[in-house]
């Protein structure tokens, strides 16, 4: 993936499974559900102490038998594998042979919490196997692994990462996934920044002023185009990336613009061409603004008319580096079904964006072109274009999900 996005326009790039693990709970449909009303309920956190951070919430994945516990060292990589588990089986695919692209904030895997801990009690957390290398053994995948820590734009931008690698020929399957825990020392590094709220995220709203985080793993199975007779859950059509950013704590309308144009270019697709965009709107004074600034200067007055741009993070809170693929997801859901969900709590939207269409209209057609954007601490700006895939047996009809965790 260059700067601009430039890269290999048109290449056929399929994703072929879906596994995913939010506040929700685990698969597709219930995240469906909680998008669709009421969204997530946050819990206390429990296994560090919040007292000075001005709040104590987040969001959790449901517990599931087999699952350590908040805190636990293993809940990482437990729940990557889980999402791995299920991507895996949802494209019918083997480990044999496939990549690996973990996307996170924590690319120690919750060891900085760790030694942190260990440092406080007088004693000493000793390096263990990567994070990454032991979701690849888990899950027998046999091929490259590799961490992607671009913060809270991970996710998107190791999908952009798996693309070039698909479109290199070099590799035939990757499995990118985004995965993040609460953690001591991520929590209270954005509390530091004064980006957490104890009101949670109210993506476009007049009373913003800031984020809840949330954990989730989401994994999505990447391979050239799509199987001959077989099926897709979409199409990973084109993604960019770029740092352009005047402070790394905030994003700038530029650099999103930037990146949306890119990964559109490398896409082939027009703007006129999008019938949806998933914002990254995590609910910040300075953030909402910059990101809608940057959409009206791609896409005009279509933000007050046919397109709709809508927030994931008002039901399930700001998954950090797994957000990016968390978001991937939704979209892919969003195209599956044809079906344009708004943002949630949107009761009191700031006055300068009434008129734009945050979802509440649906688009004249079902959605055939999803725009993810992601933006991250250190001004790193990114944006995934999606298609539907129309290619296979059962693309008109709902897609068979993981067998268990759907109800």
């Amino acid at each position: 993936m260059t700067r601009d996005g430039q890269a290999a326009a048109g290449a056929g790039v399929a994703v072929t499974g879906v596994g995913v693990l939010t506040p929700a709970g685990r698969g597709i449909a219930p995240l469906w559900r909680t998008l669709s009303a009421g969204g997530a309920r946050p819990l206390p956190i429990e296994h560090f102490d919040t007292a000075q951070a001005g709040t104590g919430l987040a969001h959790f994945v449901p517990h599931e038998p087999g699952l350590p516990g908040p805190g636990h060292p293993e809940r990482m990589s437990a729940l990557a594998t889980a999402a791995v588990t299920d991507a895996l089986a949802d494209a019918g695919a083997r480990g044999e042979g496939t990549a690996l692209i973990l996307a996170t904030t924590d690319e120690t895997g919750a060891e900085v919490s760790g030694r942190w801990d260990g440092w406080q009690t007088g004693g000493t957390t000793p390096r263990g196997v990567p994070l990454e290398e032991r979701v690849a053994a888990a899950c027998g995948l046999t091929g490259q692994v590799i961490t992607v820590a671009t913060t809270s734009a991970a996710g998107c931008v190791a999908l952009g990462v798996a693309r070039r690698m698909i479109t290199s020929g070099r590799v035939r399957r990757v499995v990118v996934c985004g995965v993040d825990v609460i953690t001591e020392a991520g929590f209270y590094g954005l509390a530091a920044l004064r980006t957490l709220s104890p009101h949670g995220c109210r993506p476009f709203s007049a009373d913003r002023s800031g984020i809840r985080i949330s954990e989730a793993a989401a994994a999505l199975v990447i391979e050239p185009d799509t199987p001959e007779g077989g099926r897709a859950r979409g199409r990973l059509e084109g993604v960019a990336a770029n740092n352009l950013a005047a402070q790394p704590a905030r994003p700038e309308a530029e650099g999103v613009a930037a990146a949306v144009r890119g990964a559109l270019r490398q896409a082939g697709r027009r703007p006129a061409e999008v019938d949806y965009v998933n914002a990254h709107a995590a609910g910040t004074r300075h953030g909402d603004a910059a990101e809608l600034t940057a959409l009206w200067e791609v896409f005009g007055d279509r933000l007050l008319r046919d397109l709709p741009v809508v927030s994931s993070k008002a039901a399930i809170g700001h998954c950090q580096g797994a957000a990016g693929v968390v978001e991937a997801v939704v979209s892919l859901a969003t195209l599956e079904r044809g079906e344009v969900l708004p943002t949630l709590g949107l009761d009191s939207v700031d006055p300068a964006w009434r008129e734009h269409n945050l979802g509440g209209r649906r688009p004249g057609r079902p959605p055939e072109v999803a725009v993810s954007v992601s933006c991250g601490l250190g001004g790193v700006n990114a944006a995934v274009v999606l298609g539907a895939d129309r290619t296979g047996p059962d693309s008109a009809g709902a897609r068979r999900e993981v067998a268990a965790h759907v109800s």
